[in-house]
């Protein structure tokens, strides 16, 4: 019997297969890049064989598509936690400032954005812009918990402009915005963007 001050020994969780491919997926994206990746460097990673591998993800397409996912609901999970508690605007510009933040911070987003940023495009050309559309959903879900009063319709066109603004930001950050300032970032969502919502 365990005493109040010890806590017992568990093993932990063993990772799922899935997960085991897709962090071996990751190591190897941000490593060399998606392009240069293939499946078998993917495998050999993971410790399984080109099969096991394949039968799970039936093409490199489909294991970037599983990542893309991952790390889309882990973004917008960190701006939702951001959006709490603020007004529509205050979550207009923390959103809009961590965001910047967060794109620089995910290892896989900064190599795509540094190396490979026509696999964005392609993405959203490839899938008649459905991230966007999606990302858009998400943003006019967040800013209406905010008590955003705007119509649906102005809410969805104003958080589709936000998201293509950010997109935009992040394909070619060369500008008069410094994103790299997180106070300029600020100071920008404040005085441009926030004004958008009501």
């Amino acid at each position: 019997m365990s005493t109040p001050t010890e806590r017992p020994v568990t093993a932990a969780a063993p990772s799922s297969p899935e997960t085991v491919m897709l962090d071996a997926a990751r190591e190897e994206f941000e490593r060399y890049g998606i392009r240069r990746t293939n499946m078998d460097d993917i495998a050999r990673r993971a410790g399984i064989s080109r099969s096991t591998l394949y039968r799970r993800f039936p093409n490199k397409d489909a294991l970037v598509e599983m990542l893309v996912l991952h790390d889309t609901a882990a973004f917008f999970g960190a701006l939702d936690q951001v959006a709490a508690d603020r007004d529509p605007r205050g979550a207009v510009v923390e959103c809009f400032t961590r965001g910047v933040r967060l794109t620089q911070e995910m290892p896989l987003v900064a190599r795509i954005l540094e190396s490979e940023p026509e696999l964005v495009l392609g993405l959203t050309t490839r899938t008649d812009g459905a991230p966007i559309i999606q990302a858009a959903k998400q943003v006019a879900s967040t800013l209406r918990r905010s008590g955003a009063t705007m119509s649906d319709a102005d809410l969805a066109a104003v958080s589709e402009l936000l998201v293509r603004i950010a997109v935009s930001l992040m394909l070619n950050p060369q500008g008069q915005l410094d994103i790299s300032d997180q106070d300029a970032v600020r100071q920008y969502a404040d005085r441009y963007l926030a004004r958008l919502v009501w």
